[in-house]
């Protein structure tokens, strides 16, 4: 396998990824991310496939059958009030979370055990109207898309079958599909790549760069030129197997396995692979009893120069993800020397919550993920604000008003809190006392609280978000929380009263 020289790509790759921190001095990777706001489930996980994807200035995130709307000209401001939306998809069908899910041109397209379900989202934004159902077909059940224009494909993983493709089971094969859907109403086949007569054999992912149909397979890449799509032809390859791709859709590629990444140009014209950098996994084995492996999902984060991938913990019973407990970044605008644990190039950052975490969207400086029990998770670099409303339920609340207390931290000390309850505010947090010690920090901890009174809040699911403003007028929600109210009369408690006896 040809790997170029760590020092001269590095210098390729400051050319590749045009961003504005090319000019960066710093010789390591110095900004870790760390948990920034999250916006809590409506629904179970289970419910439905999952994804999140940007278009224009709109962020989608389908988790659950609900699918939230961010607007990303808010930057910081993403999960207040009035900046997104939700939607609950009634007609979506799927109730697999493996499923694949895809985006292009304002249509959402979902494969799971209902289908390839179709969605359209281009009237949905804050203000606007909810996604709609196209068409759904059924029997075509795949968990890898990838989309290019009018050309959808779609695959199973090999990695996910029962048998083993290639192997002494009988007709164990399995296939890419490839879609025309310039009539979203109606998708059709319109051609199919078998494994049983296609040298990188078993197929476990699919992406597109250029137009180009790049597949991933137990024994290699390959990459098709379907500019027809009913005649996709062989222009290129590789030796490198692989169990996921990473593209940022034109002249990036990774192919990715359990313990390594390599990263790859992609010719405009021809869809030719050059390999550029190898990453390995993070030396984390020391502090985890079972193995660890990179996450089946990655991300391009051009804007910032670095390609972003985390790291699960494997269930040695099943072989599959048991939780996600890190970030692994790597740092494009650092030389890549070698010789350093850590690495110099690499940033660890540990993740918050014991679940596995999806869809890793990079948005500005921050880090959307999609959790399986905590929801849309935003982490964000460098200091950014954070902390935590600490709520003990509806029998800490006394009839006539109680306190909701919590703290909150940044870089830039934070000059107010404001609490909503839904959409509509609570009022402006009071700070109180001296920072707080007992919250590992590097930056002063303050704490706050505010007087509320919710008695006559409604019976159902309610969500309490607490949102700060600091010193330099940056507004962002660092913490929420979801609670279920019985409604009035039973959303608090009386106080007891003492009384006085005299003889």
């Amino acid at each position: 396998m040809r790997v170029f020289s760590r020092v001269a790509l590095t210098l390729l790759a400051a050319v590749l990824l045009v961003t504005p921190c090319v000019q960066a001095s710093h010789l390591e990777a110095d900004c870790p991310l760390r948990l920034v706001a999250t916006d809590t489930p409506a629904t179970a996980f289970f419910q439905s496939p999952h994804g999140a994807f940007r278009f224009g200035n709109l962020v989608f995130v389908l988790r659950g059958q609900v699918l939230t709307t961010f607007g990303v000209t808010d930057l910081g401001d993403q999960f207040q009030p009035g900046t997104f939306r939700e939607d609950l998809i009634g007609t979506l069908g799927g109730r697999e979370a493996a499923g694949g899910a895809a985006f292009n041109n304002g249509f959402l397209y979902v494969s799971s055990d209902a289908g390839l379900e179709i969605f359209d989202l281009r009237g949905v934004r804050i203000g606007g109207s909810g996604p709609t159902l196209v068409s759904r077909t059924p029997d075509l059940h795949y968990r890898r898309l990838a989309i290019s224009g009018n050309t959808l494909a779609g695959v199973f993983p090999a990695i996910d079958f029962p048998c083993v493709i290639g192997g002494p089971t009988p007709n164990c094969v399995n296939s890419v599909d490839i879609f025309n859907v310039s009539n979203p109403a109606a998708p059709r086949i319109v051609a199919s790549l078998s494994s049983a007569n296609n040298s990188i054999g078993g197929f476990n992912d699919v992406a597109f760069n250029y137009g180009f149909l790049v597949v991933t397979g137990v024994n290699g890449t390959s990459v098709f030129n379907v500019t027809s799509p009913a005649f996709p032809s062989n222009v290129s390859g590789d030796p490198t197997p692989g169990t996921f791709l990473v593209s940022n859709g034109a002249n990036l590629l990774a192919v990715g396995n359990d313990t390594s990444i390599l990263t790859f140009t992609v010719g405009a014209g021809t869809g030719g692979l050059v390999p550029m950098f190898l990453h390995t996994l993070a030396t984390l084995r020391t502090e985890r009893a079972n193995p660890i492996m990179f996450h089946r999902q990655a991300t391009f984060d051009e804007a910032n120069g670095r390609l972003i991938t985390m790291v699960d913990e494997v269930n040695p019973q099943t072989l599959q993800p048991a939780r996600t407990f890190a970030f692994d970044v790597f740092d494009y605008i650092v030389p890549m020397f070698e010789g350093k644990d850590p690495r110099q190039y690499e940033q660890v950052s540990y993740v918050q919550g014991d679940e596995i975490k999806y869809n890793p969207l990079p948005i500005g400086p921050y880090v959307y993920v999609v959790g399986e029990v905590s929801g849309v998770q935003e982490y964000g670099a460098c200091g950014s604000m954070t902390g935590a409303i600490e709520w003990s339920g509806l029998a800490a609340l006394a009839c006539g008003g109680a306190d909701i207390h919590g703290w909150v931290t940044g870089a830039t000390r934070v000059a107010n809190v404001e609490l909503f309850i839904d959409g509509s505010t609570q009022g402006v947090v009071n700070f109180f006392g001296p920072d707080r010690i007992d919250i590992p920090s590097t930056t002063p901890v303050q704490a706050w609280r505010v007087g509320v009174n919710l008695d006559n809040t409604t019976r159902g699911d309610h969500v309490l978000r607490a949102v700060g403003t600091d010193l330099s007028g940056n507004k962002r929600q660092f913490a929420s929380q979801r609670v279920f109210f019985a409604g009035p009369g039973a959303n608090c408690f009386i106080r007891r009263r003492s009384t006085t006896t005299s003889r």
